[in-house]
């Protein structure tokens, strides 16, 4: 019975996260919990914990006793968040690159094979694009830098924001950060990193 209640949890967080990601729940909207579970055919009590999850993670804030709202980002909030993710990102890219093994470089690599024909679903792209930035950092070889970079929230504000660049532009430019590490040339892979959250950084503002 756990397993059934968990795996019922973890498919309406998975629906909720889609439709904050891909903007179905708009930004400063009122979402009521009665709401959501006629949408998504779901529990009543499983919805109330996902609300709750997604309020921690600072995708969602409380409205009021009615409802809560996807979290509004004032240009101020994304220009600083990227301020902090040039300083954080550059750094994990650099460490990647000088101390991560090959086979973590190679891994990152295979991430991106299936879409080597051009990404076609946003919210898949969105979901590798995630992975792709966390996984650098996680695999850095620097703990307190990692766990900055969960502090942070980044991957919330990297939900938030979404994807609204070309996805053929943004896969190039991850594959060009992935060359620079596979040949461990990381001035190039830094610069490549910025160039990438520059790019992205302007195409919200």
């Amino acid at each position: 019975m756990t397993s059934q209640i968990e795996e019922l949890y973890q498919q309406t967080y998975g629906k909720v996260k889609k439709l904050i990601v891909t903007k179905e729940l708009i930004p400063g909207q009122l979402i009521t919990q009665e709401r959501l579970s006629h949408t998504l055919n779901s529990n009543d009590d499983a919805i109330s914990i996902v609300l709750n999850q997604l309020q921690e993670e600072s995708l969602l804030v409380r409205f009021s006793d009615n409802g809560v709202m996807v979290r509004e980002l004032s240009e101020q909030e994304i220009t600083q968040m990227f301020d902090c993710r040039l300083a954080l990102e550059t750094m994990t890219v650099k460490l990647f690159t000088l101390n991560a093994p090959q086979s973590k470089i190679d891994d990152l690599r295979n991430l991106l094979v299936p879409f080597e024909s051009g990404p076609k679903n946003v919210y898949v792209f969105h979901k590798i694009d995630c992975y792709f930035h966390e996984f650098i950092a996680k695999h850095c070889g620097n703990k307190i830098l990692y766990d900055l970079f969960k502090t942070a929230k980044i991957l919330p504000f990297m939900d938030l924001v979404g994807l609204v660049r070309p996805l053929e532009e943004i896969m190039q430019e991850h594959l060009n950060i992935i060359s620079a590490m596979h040949h461990r040339d990381d001035d190039k892979a830094m610069r490549a990193i910025q160039f990438h959250l520059e790019n992205t950084r302007k195409s919200h503002l």
